[in-house]
């Protein structure tokens, strides 16, 4: 946490967040005075998910996905808050900076969506192509601007042609320079009602969407596919797409166990807002899952550095994630039992 100035020339509380979509939006509610938790606003945005789709590549490998897709935890913890935002995307890279400038000089601090891979602050080792990354843009300072990155411990400052590249990246879902600030923020929001909507919302995406990609049914697939990928793909394939399933659950701001230890957080700060025991236990159990996640991704560190391989198998690292799958199904049945009995 540290102190900065934002565009209206008041104090700015930086904070490190562990993931950046929910640290951006965190920071553009707090700014307006509204105090809320970066695993609230993920829990009643309804982040929490499962995907792996075979067919569809980024950098070449699979897609696998912990979360939901990018930018809607944004919209639906803004929704369910009773916040209004401003959002733009541009087809001309200028007049896309022309109007962050603008926004700016009115004194309100703006969030973009990036290509991680063009921002010049981030080390060479965290760099990739990635066209969902957010960050708070505080002022203009002389050939740039001071960023609020959520991922990082202080603000920094990036050059003016870097964020303008990393805005108007291409690619896989090209972020065309989107921008969004608050127009309205509700200081006395509903929490009760956006977490059950939150919560109701998350437990259909892991438990009713019939493709076998998604949800609990996404996690079996994928285990499935761990179990055979050496004999299917060779081992250096298998090992590729494993290092790639676990940098997706680890290493990309999920704030450790592809998010599941964030959820396990919010459930612990709805059980307490509701005062419902059955609430905290399930977030007591979401916590043992992610570590079993953690176990998986453990053991696949040592698949992929040949370590105890009589021990360490592609079978092995299936096996956890099948377990995955099996207790995630159980915890979201008994969560949406739970938040049917709650009420706002």
């Amino acid at each position: 946490m540290s102190s900065e100035i934002n565009a209206a020339g008041k104090p700015f509380i930086h904070h490190h967040s562990a993931h950046c979509e929910t640290g951006a939006t965190t920071a553009l509610f707090r700014d307006k005075g509204l105090e809320v938790s970066e695993p609230m606003i993920f829990g009643i945005g309804s982040g929490i998910f499962f995907g792996h789709l075979p067919f569809v590549k980024l950098v070449g490998l699979p897609v696998t996905t912990y979360r939901y897709l990018a930018g809607t935890i944004f919209r639906k913890s803004a929704r369910r808050l009773g916040g209004k935002f401003v959002t733009q995307r541009f087809h001309n890279a200028q007049k896309g900076m022309e109007e962050l400038r603008r926004v700016l000089k009115t004194g309100q601090i703006v969030g973009l969506t990036t290509n991680i891979y063009w921002l010049s602050y981030i080390p060479n080792r965290y760099r990739f192509q990635f066209n969902g990354h957010n960050i708070i843009i505080l002022h203009e300072i002389e050939n740039g601007f001071r960023v609020s990155d959520p991922v990082l411990e202080n603000p920094v400052d990036c050059l003016t042609g870097d964020l303008e590249r990393a805005r108007f990246a291409k690619g896989p879902l090209q972020p065309r320079g989107f921008m969004y600030y608050p127009k309205y923020i509700n200081l006395q929001p509903d929490f009760r009602t956006a977490c059950l909507e939150g919560i109701k919302d998350a437990c259909k995406a892991m438990l009713e969407i019939p493709l076998l990609f998604f949800g609990v049914r996404g996690i079996r697939y994928l285990a499935k596919r761990t179990i055979k990928s050496g004999e299917k793909m060779g081992f250096i394939e298998a090992c590729r797409q494993l290092a790639n399933i676990v940098r997706m659950q680890e290493e990309v701001g999920t704030g450790g166990a592809g998010f599941r230890y964030m959820y396990a957080a919010f459930l612990e700060e709805a059980a307490e807002l509701f005062g419902s025991s059955e609430l905290a236990d399930l977030s007591k159990e979401m916590t043992a899952i992610g570590d079993i996640w953690r176990e998986f991704a453990v053991v696949s560190a040592r698949i992929i550095k040949q370590r105890d391989q009589s021990e360490n198998t592609f079978a092995k690292a299936g096996g956890l994630m099948m377990i995955c799958a099996g207790r995630e199904e159980q915890l979201f049945k008994d969560l949406n039992d739970v938040v049917r009995k709650l009420k706002a």
